[in-house]
């Protein structure tokens, strides 16, 4: 009998938009490689043919970070399970506040969204029959109670969500992009 942990890897490397979630999965984990002190101090904001994109406040911090930058390469790497980056290019700019904020209090704080009786029954429902150990049932459960609360503050914001499944869009470069439904997609608003 296969182990989860041995087909799951096996089976996102499958899906025709593995490549994009991966990106995106790089750009995100940036604050956690970077740590709350840099992080506070830039933002990544794209992934080019293997190059991390990163905006930083002034030139000297371009500077210092030029300089550890194959240690970040490595833990970026590492933390994704992955070789696709290969390099990162520090770039002057204007870093958004969102980005500081996340990096300052370690992860992006979610609204208490609350959630229906019927919202947590289907998320139940869904595990029903299903043979989990208990532990990776419950992380399960938990993760699809954090994607629903986002999608209810996306709904609540107006954010562009998938015409099909209703998940907040994420944004890629120019595109936006659903991890659920694997597709690029133009969305709609609520």
């Amino acid at each position: 009998m296969n182990h989860i942990s041995d087909i799951l890897p096996k089976t996102f490397k499958k899906m025709p938009a593995a490549r994009k979630i991966t990106e995106q999965l790089l750009i995100d984990s940036w604050p956690e490689a970077a740590g709350v002190y840099v992080a506070a101090k830039t933002q990544a904001f794209a992934l080019e043919r293997g190059t991390l994109l990163v905006r930083v406040s002034d030139s000297v911090w371009a500077q210092h970070l030029a300089l550890q930058k194959k240690q970040f390469i490595k833990k970026l790497n590492r933390l994704q399970r992955t070789r696709l980056l290969k390099d990162i290019r520090f770039l002057v700019g204007t870093v958004q506040q969102k980005t500081q904020a996340v990096a300052a209090g370690g992860q992006e704080k979610l609204s208490a969204e609350p959630l229906t009786a019927a919202d947590l029954a289907a998320i139940e429902a869904a595990f029903a029959g299903v043979n989990l150990p208990e532990e990776l049932a419950d992380s399960m459960k938990k993760l699809f109670i954090t994607m629903k609360r986002k999608q209810k503050q996306a709904v609540r914001e107006e954010v562009p969500v998938c015409a099909d499944c209703g998940l907040p869009l994420v944004k890629k470069a120019q595109e936006r992009y659903c991890l659920c439904c694997k597709r690029e997609d133009f969305g709609q608003t609520s």
